[in-house]
């Protein structure tokens, strides 16, 4: 793998955004789902839409993490660890996330929203103005 891989950002409505491609585990069809992931260093944990994640399970008692507060929100909710790859970092991740009610942000509907908590804690990114987001994953070791 190279030092870091280069994620264009796309432009919709007039925002130009970085989606990083995920496949989400889900049970429901029997495979991955293909989901888009928003990276947002301001917020604290990673938010799944709860639609997102219920056209996956049914039932998320055992991946139950934690109870954590969305102030912004002014809301309690579960989190639970669920699996990703990355398509573009080709990199599997399993990510506590909190389940929130999110439509549109910005322009687009993403079904992930990652946290520095969560996913940036692995990797390190670059923004490069509107045009580039460079990722390149942390060493564990």
């Amino acid at each position: 793998m190279t030092d870091y891989i280069e994620i264009p950002f796309i432009t919709l409505r007039g925002y130009a955004v970085p989606l990083l491609k995920a496949e989400m585990e889900c049970p429901k069809i029997g495979g991955n789902l293909l989901i888009y992931a928003l990276p947002d260093s301001s917020s604290r944990f990673s938010l799944i839409n709860r639609k997102t994640l219920n056209e996956c399970f049914d039932n998320l008692e055992e991946r139950y993490l934690d109870t954590v507060v969305l102030t912004n929100l002014n809301l309690y909710t579960k989190r639970h660890k669920l699996k990703f790859h990355f398509v573009e970092l080709k990199e599997d991740f399993e990510i506590p996330v909190a389940v929130a009610d999110f439509g549109e942000i910005g322009g687009i509907f993403p079904s992930l929203i990652l946290g520095r908590g969560d996913f940036f804690s692995r990797v390190t990114i670059c923004f490069d103005k509107n045009v580039r987001l460079l990722v390149k994953i942390n060493s564990l070791i």
